[in-house]
């Protein structure tokens, strides 16, 4: 007797069609179990057996009315954080702790958070690192209520975005255009295309492109990921497009001073003077003061003039570039002492200036070549500046043709410069360290022998609510896999046995923890067909609606629905 007729003829009174329909979804689908080493398992100790839905890229991102699609997206409403890296940090929560969470978690929050670490540790440790980032984003897409977009139709006004995420809570949700990108911990740079940034971001005065980047470092057992968050738009485009150095050069030019007032910063750090002397005033010229017992000393110390210190023009500050003189322009003299209290004019540093530095900024010289040289005849912006001045100074954030000036470059398209179309390039050590306005690292641990504990931990607060149901449907669809796949007589009877009373236990442990739902006649019509839809969809049996609802008869009685 096959085991489909031993578990149809054990349940001919029971209404089985649910439990075989389980058993045939979860057939069909890719169903593994939490690894769990056996002996670590002390005698009472349980650990729940998770159902692992099948890796689908489509069905989670991209064919949003499916089922696989509905579960993902269930297990996304039951984790804690309205946005990408809030999630993480309540992942890591959930694992460091598990103690203190236990109490305030309901049964939902623990399954949904649970499936969601098993998945995502499948997608980081079982897949290659092209197959992980299109998995990255489906994930991401679907506990998000987004959608992935099409590699093909990458481009245009879609740009560099992998998928649109739902984030925020209540009113104050939003759809957020976001790129992901799961690399290893000082390994590729984050690029993409220029050119698909620039048509992205250009579509609209407030577009932007959000990069959510992954950086993972471990092994099998201990994997680290690191999550990053920032905003591309056209305000920080030079934050990360060919990102040039900013540097505060010094202006200079003429100005007036008064000598003894205020320090001047010279050109070559030269200083205004030579080495100082103590003297007076006199008759309009300085009298350096004569040695003690000299003649001179006398008649300097019976002068009125008060005593001061000063020193020699230094002869480097009466020429090129500086051109020292006194305030009427008269030149100052080789050797002349400058005067306290008197006014002069010198080219002197007057402010600063942002500039950018592109010596050593290879991205920056490799996308914007076409305008870049000493010589270069493109000029932008309403004062018809240079290229580095017009984006030193930020010109080109107020500028509605910026974009239109950057499609004319070879590496945008266009046909200005050397080169075809070209990539941006981010370095991680700048994200990291250095760029303004990114949001991380929030980082989760994959600690495969923290995942056991967490589970553990948190089967004691499920209790049993589920546990059993989903132990036992476990343990039969191991039995039903080892039925068909025996090779001899003796193990298959074996197999059959052994699924005979897990479908025992499995019908009984339903029965005691799916309550009934208490709806009103119209609402149970309308889910019963609902119910029979999903069912053959699936394949399944047609379901026996006789039992799982209360009809307006049983109202008053008290309802008892487990929150799964």
């Amino acid at each position: 007797m096959g085991i489909e007729n031993i578990v149809q003829k054990h349940y001919e009174k029971k209404s089985p069609q649910t439990v075989l329909a389980l058993i045939a979804e979860q057939l069909k689908n890719k169903y593994t179990l939490m690894e769990q080493d056996e002996g670590a398992v002390g005698r009472g100790a349980t650990v729940l057996k998770l159902p692992k839905f099948k890796i689908n890229e489509k069905n989670w991102g991209k064919r949003l009315e499916t089922e696989d699609r509905a579960i993902i997206a269930q297990i996304g409403e039951n984790l804690g954080g309205d946005t990408p890296l809030t999630r993480v940090s309540y992942l890591q929560n959930f694992l460091d702790e598990k103690e203190d969470l236990q109490g305030d978690l309901t049964v939902g929050k623990i399954m949904g958070t649970l499936m969601f670490l098993d998945i995502f540790a499948s997608v980081v440790y079982e897949f290659n690192a092209s197959v992980a980032g299109f998995l990255f984003e489906a994930l991401f897409a679907g506990i998000f209520e987004g959608y992935q977009i099409e590699a093909r139709e990458g481009g245009g006004e879609a740009g560099t975005t992998d998928a649109v995420l739902t984030v925020g809570s209540g009113t104050s949700k939003q759809d957020v255009e976001y790129s992901f990108k799961l690399l290893t911990l000082g390994g590729g740079l984050i690029k993409g295309s220029a050119t698909d940034l620039m048509n992205g971001i250009r579509k609209s005065s407030d577009a932007s492109e959000t990069y959510l980047i992954g950086l993972k470092g471990g092994d099998e057992n201990v994997m680290q990921i690191d999550f990053y968050e920032f905003v591309i738009s056209k305000d920080t485009w030079f934050n990360w497009i060919g990102r040039p150095d900013i540097r505060d050069d010094d202006v200079f030019g003429e100005v007036q001073f008064t000598f003894g007032e205020k320090a001047l910063e010279l050109q070559g750090k030269v200083r205004l003077g030579t080495t100082s002397h103590q003297g007076k005033v006199i008759d309009g010229e300085f009298k350096r003061l004569p040695p003690s017992k000299s003649k001179a000393r006398e008649a300097f110390d019976a002068n009125a003039a008060p005593l001061i210190k000063t020193s020699a023009a230094n002869p480097m500050v009466l020429q090129e570039p500086h051109n020292l003189t006194h305030v009427n322009g008269t030149p100052v003299e080789e050797g002349e002492y400058l005067i306290p209290g008197e006014d002069y004019k010198i080219v002197a540093k007057t402010g600063d200036e942002k500039r950018a530095d592109f010596s050593k900024a290879t991205n920056f010289n490799e996308l914007y070549a076409g305008y870049l040289g000493k010589d270069n005849p493109y000029r932008f912006g309403e004062n018809k500046e240079d290229f580095i001045t017009y984006i030193s100074n930020g010109t080109y954030k107020k500028d509605d043709e910026f974009f239109d000036h950057l499609e004319k470059l070879t590496k945008f398209g266009g046909d200005i410069g050397p080169g075809p179309a070209g990539q941006f390039k981010i370095g991680q050590n700048y994200m990291t360290k250095q760029a303004p306005n990114v949001d991380g690292p929030h980082t989760l641990v994959l600690d495969r022998a923290k995942f056991e504990s967490a589970a553990k931990a948190y089967t004691a607060v499920i209790g049993d609510k589920i546990y059993q149901v989903f132990t036992d449907m476990a343990n039969l669809v191991e039995d039903v896999s080892g039925y068909y796949l025996g090779t001899d007589i003796s193990s298959r009877f074996e197999y059959a046995q052994a699924a005979k009373n897990e479908a025992d236990r499995l019908a009984k442990s339903t029965e005691e923890n799916f309550k009934e739902v208490e709806v009103d006649e119209d609402t149970r019509k309308a889910l019963e067909k609902s119910a029979r839809r999903r069912e053959a969809s699936r394949g399944a049996p047609p379901m026996d609606m006789s039992r799982g609802v209360k009809s307006p008869a049983h109202e008053g009685k008290e309802s008892n629905v487990n929150p799964l």
